[in-house]
């Protein structure tokens, strides 16, 4: 058998657009899916099921499919500690999960990186494999900024780069300049809609206002948690009232981007990738 890439599942699509993409260049692949986060889709594929805290289960499962080189690609909940049920490997890993859970979502991920390439497994990005699909720089359809926009997403930027250096979230909503919500445990899909809360009403076709940014933390383990955004987020902007979408250029996933770029374009939503280290947007 020749050298499979193991993807470690969680959910979204993302994990079968990977493993159908590597069966049509002639890669073998093996899933092992997250127990209550990935797709039953990955059945069309080699795979096996495996539960969070089995780790051991999962080492010997990557082993036995030949799998020496992974891809971490698909959101997973933090789980509560009670919740685990751990095998042996899991309990060994058990002290530097506990301890690497006192911090954010990056010092877990970072541990469980390392823990992985302790046992010899190589970590490659899902944006390595799925480059159609990272975000290129600038405006993406018909849609424009506004003056009122661009100064959201400066004001947007500087607070996720500040919460992201504190390991805290991706993703913050500001409508003229005011942070109306930050991205927490809950998810940028959840923060959304307590957002649609927050609005003053319906907007009207040209009434939108604020911005969602989502940028990865300085110093971000892109490997195993680069922000992706698809058709979902991007509806549910919509029914917050906002006016658009940003992200890094190069350092966001965009899940069927050309459809994006056509339900933006008849929301009347704009979807930019800017440069967070520039002095502008």
């Amino acid at each position: 058998m020749s050298q499979a890439l193991g993807i470690i599942a969680g959910s979204g699509p993302l994990p079968v657009l990977l493993a159908g993409q590597c069966r049509s260049q002639g890669r073998d692949v093996f899933i092992a899916g997250i127990i209550g986060a990935a797709s039953p889709d990955i059945a069309s594929f080699p795979h096996q099921w495996i539960g969070l805290g089995a780790v051991g289960t999962l080492m010997r499962a990557l082993r036995q499919n030949k799998c020496e080189e992974l891809v971490f690609i698909g959101a997973v909940r933090r789980p509560e500690l009670r919740h685990l049920k751990l095998d042996w490997g899991g309990l060994r890993f058990l002290p530097r999960y506990a301890r690497a859970a006192l911090g954010g979502d990056d010092r877990l991920f970072r541990a469980l990186v390392s823990e992985f390439e302790r046992q010899g497994f190589r970590i490659t990005g899902a944006h390595e494999y799925l480059t159609d699909l990272v975000a290129p720089a600038g405006v993406l359809g018909a849609v424009q900024p506004q003056p009122e926009d661009q100064a959201d997403i400066v004001r947007a930027r500087d607070v996720v780069l500040a919460m992201g250096a504190l390991d805290i979230g991706q993703g913050v909503v500001v409508r003229r300049g005011l942070v109306l919500a930050v991205e927490a445990a809950e998810g940028t899909d959840a923060m959304l809609v307590r957002c649609a809360g927050l609005s003053s009403g319906p907007p009207t076709r040209h009434g939108r206002h604020g911005i969602l940014m989502k940028l990865p933390k300085p110093g971000q383990e892109r490997r195993v948690d680069m922000p992706a955004l698809g058709i979902t987020t991007l509806r549910l902007a919509a029914e917050a009232g906002l006016a658009g979408i940003a992200f890094e250029a190069g350092g966001a996933l965009l899940v069927d981007g050309p459809g994006m770029i056509r339900e933006a374009d008849a929301l009347n939503m704009f979807l930019i990738g800017i440069d967070p280290n520039g002095p502008s947007v």
